[in-house]
């Protein structure tokens, strides 16, 4: 890996920090496992909670511990006061945090909101292997944004004043039990409404050397094929899909969803010691 790509904070955010707040971070760690650990990023106002419903047990049984942090303002993190005022670097900053507390260099899974976090933190750090599931492409999702105008210009036009996206059972499962859908559409929280501007905004980002898959859901009633498709070829990602809905993680098939990633973790990043970074990131990790 080279070195001069990996850059884990930019000059002007050690001029103006994000400011640290309690993380709530859960896991679910096997013992003596060789296999790298995950990291799970949620999306738009979820929390940590959504990986332990059903993903962080199950890959316990394939070997792998993993870890699922809450973003600041969402679930049981800090800052929840916060969460108008706080930005997509901010939630950066809480994955480069998590990152810290584990034991070695973890896979990163990221969910929607989650992977656009995800495509920024990836080039800052030397990751086994990145998943993006349902993405928002850091290039913005013009698509998905044209297809939301039209089937819910309510929703669209509470996102332009700066009110948190409504979603309901019909926006993230495509099999689920009703009253299973409806118990976790009451978890769900506010979002920052700068974070959602950050979603149609187009970014470029910095080279990523991990291994990178992107996953989408072939009945996903929020983010577009053509924006999964756009997005895994930015990054030159494998691209897969599966027959769900957006929170993959959730949504009835959830099992053959994580099979999915698992089995192309397995090959992209084997058992064994990772290559440990270096003192300057460790040390600028921890600052």
């Amino acid at each position: 890996m080279s070195r001069a790509s990996t850059k884990v904070l930019r000059r002007w955010e050690w001029s103006y920090p994000s400011k640290p707040v309690h993380l709530e971070i859960l896991s679910h760690e096997v013992a003596n496992s060789q296999r790298p650990p995950l990291l799970f990023v949620h999306g738009l106002s979820h929390g940590a909670w959504c990986w332990q419903e059903n993903w962080m047990a199950a890959a316990a049984e394939r070997g792998y511990s993993s870890y699922a942090v809450s973003l600041r303002g969402h679930g049981g993190s800090g800052g929840t006061q916060q969460i108008k005022r706080t930005l997509i670097r901010d939630y950066v900053h809480d994955v480069l945090q998590a990152v810290t507390t584990l034991p070695s260099p973890p896979v990163l899974i990221a969910h929607s909101l989650g992977a656009l976090v995800a495509q920024r933190v990836l080039p800052r750090y030397p990751f086994r292997a990145g998943v993006l599931l349902t993405p928002i492409p850091a290039g913005g999702i013009p698509s998905s944004t044209l297809a939301g105008a039209r089937r819910r210009p309510a929703a669209l036009a509470k996102i332009v004043v700066g009110a948190t996206l409504p979603l309901g059972a019909d926006d993230l499962f495509a099999d689920l039990p009703d009253s299973k859908a409806r118990e976790y559409v009451s978890r769900l929280g506010p979002e920052s409404p700068w974070a959602q501007y950050a979603m149609m905004r187009p970014e470029r980002v910095g080279p990523i050397n991990a291994p990178l898959l992107v996953v989408g859901a072939e009945e996903d009633a929020l983010v577009d094929a053509a924006d999964v498709t756009r997005c895994a070829k930015a990054l030159d990602a494998d691209l897969m899909w599966v027959p769900a809905g957006h929170d993959v993680m959730l949504d009835g098939p959830w099992r053959q969803t994580l099979d999915v990633v698992l089995d192309w973790v397995d090959t992209a990043a084997p058992e064994g010691e990772a290559p440990l970074p270096g003192a300057n990131e460790i040390l600028a990790l921890r600052l």
